[in-house]
Order: C-alpha cells, then structure tokens, then sequence
C-alpha cells in the first residue's frame, strides 16, 4: 500500500485531485486520505476498501511509465494478482508455490534469476515467520 501511496502522491504534485481520483476510479476523499498518509499526516488505510482499483491504476501507471514491470513491489502486487481467489490463510504458500515455479522456468532455461523473484521469495518467507 505504501507504494501505491507514494505514487498517488507523486501524481498529486502535477495533477489535480478530482482528475487523479478520476483516472484511478475512486473517490478525491480515499485519494486524499493516501496522499496524506504517505505524507505521514494520517495512518495508511489498510486493508483499503479500494484495494484492487489502486493495484489496477499502480500496474498500469508503473508499467506506463517504465514500459515493464521490474521492481520487487510490482512483481508482488501481481503475484498477490494472480493468488487473489485463493483463500487468505493459505495464499502466502501460494506465492511461494508461484515463485518457486517461476524460479524453475528461468532455471530450465539456464537464464539467470531476475533479483525480484529472490527478493519476493524472501518477502513471502519473512511474512509467514510474522504470522501475516
């Protein structure tokens, strides 16, 4: 969430509220609410009742604005994506079942691993020795 905020609030410096609440498809408040927990003037929403039309706006705008989805952060926001239907108690082994997959394809391939999936495997691992 704290990425999707960081770039709402990116986006706010050159855009007004009402057309960024628009292009996102929620409201100026929930916008508004993100920019200013970003900026620490309120705590980050989370779970946010907006969840999947900010992840949708974040993929689309990260992958606008680099042309490919590379950072450890957009991966997981997909990966999550892709586990979404998967009951909660059990969608972190679902990430992991993911990335070893992934892992396996780049390895069968004998292409080098990208950081991120090492990165997200890591992430995964660290979530369930925190009981989230």
């Amino acid at each position: 969430m704290e990425q999707v905020a960081a770039l709402l609030a990116d986006r706010r410096k050159r855009v007004s509220l009402r057309r960024l609440a628009g292009q996102v498809g929620i409201s100026k408040s929930a916008v508004d609410g993100l920019v200013q927990a970003y900026h620490q003037v309120r705590e980050m929403p989370q779970p946010h009742a907006n969840w999947q039309k900010l992840k949708d706006w974040y993929l689309r705008e990260k992958y606008a604005q680099a042309g490919e989805l590379s950072e450890p952060v957009d991966m997981a926001v997909l990966a999550l994506e892709m586990v979404g239907k998967i009951p909660e108690a059990e969608r972190r082994d679902a990430v992991l079942e993911l990335v070893r997959a992934v892992g396996e394809i780049y390895d069968r391939r004998r292409v080098p691993r990208p950081a991120w999936l090492t990165q997200l495997a890591d992430a995964a691992r660290d979530e369930g020795t925190r009981g989230g």
